[in-house]
C-alpha cells in the first residue's frame, strides 16, 4: 500500500502582540502578565519615514489570532471585503498600529518594525489601560468589601460633542485618561485612596498642537465609589406657540463662544467649560427663520444642569 502524500504548509507570524491588562496586573490578584478580558482589534494605520508619521488614507484591519499563550499573532491575512481572503504582506519598515477594545483605552504604537527581528525586539507589548466601560471588580483588595474608587465623566463641547484626544488626570493620585471621540473617561484611583477633594486637570488638545491645561478643585471623592464629574450645563426646548417642535433652532450663551441646535423634538442642551462657576448669563434662541427670542439672567451652577424656560415662537 502506498502511504498518502500530504502538503505541508507554515506561516510565518509578520507581527507578534503581548497584550497585558494594565489594571489587573497592578492590582495583582490575576496573576502575573494578566490577558485583556475583552476582544481586541488591530488596525495598521501608518507609517513613519524619516523620522515623520505619515497616516494612511484609510486604516488596514489586521486578521490577528490569540495562541495559547495569549500573545496576539499577525500571520498576513486581513478580513474580506468582497468575499475573497487576501494576504497582506508589509515591505520593510516602521509602521503604526493600532489597538482598540470596548474595555480599554485606545493604544498606538509607533515604532513597529517590519521585518520583526527575533528575540529582539520580541513581542511587542500592548499595555491596555481601562476604558470607560471596563468591568471594574466589586471588592478591594484591602478587603472589607470596598470596591474600587472611580471618578467617571465626559468631556463635551458646547453643542454637546465628545472632546477627543483629551488627557485628564488627577497628578500623582490618578491614572492619566485620554479621551476618544465620545468624550468619556474615567480615572482609577489607589484601593487605600482616602475620602476628601482632589483637583483634577483637563488637558485639552489645541489646533495649532499641545494642550490647553485646566484645573478643577474642589472634586468631592468618596473611597469605594463611583464618583462622577458633571459639567455645568442648560437644557430646554425650542416650540411654535402651538407647542410643535422646532428642530433646527440654533441656542447660544450670549458672550460664549460655541451654540448648539435644537433635536427633532425640540429639546437642546449647552455645556460650559469644565472650570465654569456660579454665575448668570443671557441666553438667545434663533428660529430658522432667522427671528430671535432672549431669556435674560438664567443662573448657571457648577456641576449641574439647569433648565431653561421654553422658548416659544
Amino acid at each position: 500500500m502506498i502511504p498518502a502524500a500530504y502538503e505541508v504548509r507554515g506561516l510565518v507570524p509578520q507581527l507578534v502582540f503581548d497584550p497585558v491588562d494594565v489594571y489587573a496586573e497592578e492590582r495583582a490578584v490575576a496573576g502575573p502578565h494578566p490577558r485583556p478580558l475583552a476582544p481586541l482589534s488591530f488596525r495598521l494605520v501608518g507609517e513613519v519615514a524619516g523620522g515623520q508619521r505619515q497616516d494612511f488614507e484609510r486604516a488596514i484591519d489586521l486578521e490577528v489570532v490569540t495562541n495559547p499563550t495569549g500573545f496576539a499573532v499577525f500571520l498576513g491575512g486581513v478580513p474580506a471585503t468582497d468575499g475573497v481572503r487576501r494576504r497582506l504582506v508589509l515591505a520593510a519598515g516602521t509602521y503604526v498600529v493600532r489597538v482598540e477594545s470596548s474595555a480599554y483605552q485606545t493604544v498606538e504604537r509607533e515604532d513597529i518594525l517590519v521585518p520583526q527581528g527575533h528575540p529582539a525586539p520580541g513581542p511587542y507589548l500592548v499595555a491596555l489601560e481601562p476604558g470607560f466601560a471596563y468591568p471594574f471588580p466589586k471588592a478591594s483588595t484591602l478587603g472589607a468589601g470596598r470596591g474600587p474608587t472611580l471618578l467617571r465623566g465626559c468631556l463635551l463641547e458646547r453643542g454637546g460633542a465628545g472632546v477627543a484626544g483629551a488627557e485628564v488626570l488627577v497628578a500623582g493620585q490618578s491614572n492619566t485618561y485620554r479621551t476618544a471621540a465620545g468624550g468619556q473617561w474615567v480615572l482609577v484611583f489607589p484601593d487605600a485612596q482616602p475620602a476628601g477633594n482632589v483637583t483634577v486637570r483637563f488637558r485639552l488638545p489645541q489646533p495649532g498642537g499641545g494642550f490647553n491645561d485646566l484645573d478643577v478643585a474642589g472634586v468631592a471623592i468618596v473611597p469605594g465609589r463611583n464618583n462622577a464629574f458633571l459639567q455645568a450645563a442648560l437644557a430646554g426646548r425650542v416650540e411654535t406657540q402651538a407647542a410643535t417642535p422646532v428642530p433646527g433652532a440654533r441656542v447660544r450663551v450670549i458672550g460664549e463662544p460655541g451654540e448648539t441646535v435644537a433635536g427633532g423634538d425640540g429639546s437642546w442642551r449647552y455645556y460650559f467649560p469644565v472650570d465654569q462657576g456660579a454665575g448668570a448669563v443671557d441666553v438667545e434662541a434663533r428660529h430658522p427663520d432667522g427671528s430671535t427670542q432672549t431669556r435674560f439672567n438664567v443662573p448657571v451652577t457648577a456641576g449641574e444642569t439647569t433648565p431653561v424656560e421654553t422658548f416659544r415662537f
